[in-house]
């Protein structure tokens, strides 16, 4: 079984990256994945070169390099980690307020 997901224009990418983002941060705040599955998902140096490979905006790509800290943030300063959770939640929130609206996708992102 195989599910793709494909997205060309790269302001769609962006949005996406962003949308998946915050999906990602909920689910750590509320428990439902570790820290370790989101960097299976998404927080990997990989996606952050992969990233930077289509030449997206350098904010979206720092909101993921946050997300790469993470595990950081749990193992030396713990009391930490929900007040970093919000502060890349709140930034990626506002980034995707302030990005460039989007009138017509290209096409259904789902293969």
């Amino acid at each position: 079984m195989s599910f793709k997901i494909s997205i060309e224009a790269k302001e769609e990418i962006e949005k996406f990256i962003l949308i998946f983002n915050i999906g990602i941060l909920i689910a750590l705040k509320k428990g439902l994945i570790s820290i370790e599955d989101a960097e299976k998902i998404l927080y990997s140096p990989y996606s952050v070169d992969k990233l930077r490979d289509l030449s997206l905006n350098e904010e979206v790509i720092r909101l993921i390099e946050l997300g790469c800290e993470l595990e950081d943030v749990e193992s030396l300063i713990p009391y930490k980690l929900e007040n970093s959770i919000d502060d890349i939640y709140n930034r990626t929130i506002e980034l995707l307020h302030t990005s460039p609206e989007i009138y017509s996708f290209e096409k259904k992102w789902i293969e």
